[in-house]
């Protein structure tokens, strides 16, 4: 008696899982999309992330995650329509207040 309480507990736990995540929860679209990564030491790093259309930067620590701003403009990054070149380093940059240093170029 006591192996089919089991078996059936069992079933039942397989059958759960398995037809709660064909309804959706598993979905093939992707709602966060981790745009960028910049580490600033091994165990501490800035993300930059798009969540349902919105940009974030937020700051990631062993301790805790920390929002530190909210992207208004649109960021075109390579790999997307357009074949821009996006530095995170002056994106950071600007962010922080600071005007990004002028690269000089040689040929």
């Amino acid at each position: 008696m006591l192996f089919l309480v089991l078996a059936l507990l069992i079933l039942a736990f397989y059958l759960l899982k398995r037809f709660s995540t064909a309804k959706g929860v598993k979905g093939s679209k992707k709602f966060i999309k981790v745009l960028s990564i910049h580490h600033l030491s091994p165990k501490e790093k800035l993300v930059l992330v798009n969540v349902l259309g919105d940009t974030i930067l937020i700051g990631v620590t062993p301790s805790n995650i920390t929002k530190i701003s909210s992207v208004e403009k649109q960021i075109d990054l390579p790999g997307d329509e357009g074949e821009s070149s996006f530095n995170f380093s002056d994106f950071l940059s600007q962010k922080l207040g600071n005007s990004p240093k002028d690269k000089e170029t040689t040929c």
